[in-house]
């Protein structure tokens, strides 16, 4: 185990293992029937909604968005108890570019002429499948802070005849979500420095497959981190290093490397529940890595009947029909192919 403190050591000195934050703001979700919109291209497959102390943030997946032809996205948020709700629109001209936005105060199924409200605060981004929507709580002025809010969302194909059924409407409101503390004024976000752009992977290492890219100076959203294979900055083995990777929000397994993300507001917390479960080596020699795949560098090894604590698991590499990866207090993933769980099983590494 000399090999794996010596890792720890580094990583730690180097200021990359980071405290663990908590973030206590409500969210909920609703899923959506695909298919039920005109244009595949603008078509919601699913809203999430996080209702944070300062900012009330939404994400809306569109397996098959095309930016070029999403002229619109509206956001409803409904008070308990109001007849009317607010509407964030964020308009995009043809090449997807964001060209308004702004916040009205309108009855729920009549979205002409709203009461127009002054708003500065509005955020967007669109990235991947997933297009995100987020307003200032101090703008919502026409309700008290502490009503609960509920939340719905339509997106706007421009290319087709706004005489037909041009948009996606069919998703429900989520329930009420209460006004909720978060990390920081706008939740776990981070900017992209990587000036060709930065790869979103599969899994928390670069032997993983790619799932996108994200652009360079693009402030986009963060779920949470792990610690994975360590990235060397422009490839330079004498350079700044990071083994923390940052998750991007959704069901999709999406993971971004830190060594190219500036966190705004302060980092996101580390992946789980923060509850530590306990596992047991059934091998003769277990071999710690540095991501959930055998493709990443190994540190150290594990004995047989040895007790090790464990903060989550991924799915990773399959390894003799198992595909789960549990992630180590230390920083390193073994296959829990050859650990025995001691008590409960360990939770995902997802929130």
């Amino acid at each position: 185990m000399k090999t794996v403190r010596t890792f720890v050591t580094a990583a730690l000195g180097a200021g990359l293992a980071l405290s663990p934050s908590s973030a206590h703001a409500q969210q909920g979700g609703v899923p959506d029937p695909s298919g039920d919109s005109y244009s595949p291209a603008t078509d919601i497959t699913r809203l999430q909604v996080r209702h944070g102390e300062n900012r009330v943030t939404a994400t809306i997946t569109m397996p098959e968005v095309t930016a070029r032809r999403l002229s619109a996205v509206e956001l409803l948020l409904q008070p308990r108890g109001a007849k009317r709700a607010y509407g964030v629109t964020v308009m995009r001209n043809r090449r997807g570019k964001v060209v308004d936005k702004s916040l009205g105060w309108r009855p729920v199924n009549n979205p002409v002429e709203p009461t127009l409200l002054r708003c500065s605060k509005i955020r967007t981004s669109l990235h991947g499948k997933r297009a995100t929507v987020s307003v200032a709580t101090s703008c919502l002025r026409k309700s008290r802070p502490s009503d609960p809010l509920r939340a719905k969302v339509r997106t706007i194909d421009g290319t087709m005849d706004l005489y037909d059924a041009y948009y996606d409407d069919q998703t429900r409101f989520t329930g009420y979500l209460h006004r909720g503390r978060t990390q920081s004024a706008e939740g776990p976000r981070g900017r992209v420095t990587a000036k060709n752009g930065l790869l979103v992977r599969s899994l928390p290492t670069m032997f993983s497959s790619r799932q996108g890219k994200l652009q360079h100076g693009h402030v986009y959203p963060l779920t949470c981190r792990v610690t994975g294979s360590v990235v060397h900055r422009g490839n330079d083995e004498d350079g700044r290093v990071s083994n923390v990777w940052y998750r991007l929000p959704g069901a999709a397994r999406e993971w971004v490397s830190a060594m190219y993300v500036r966190p705004i507001g302060g980092a996101p917390s580390y992946c789980g529940t923060g509850r530590t479960y306990r596992g047991r080596v059934t091998t003769a020699t277990l071999i710690p890595r540095e991501a959930p795949t055998t493709r990443a560098n190994s540190h150290g090894g594990l004995t047989r009947g040895t007790l090790v604590h464990i903060n989550c698991k991924l799915r990773g590499q399959e390894v003799r029909g198992n595909s789960l990866w549990y992630n180590l207090p230390h920083g390193l993933w073994v296959s829990a192919r050859y650990v025995s769980n001691v008590g409960a099983v360990p939770a995902y590494c997802t929130h």
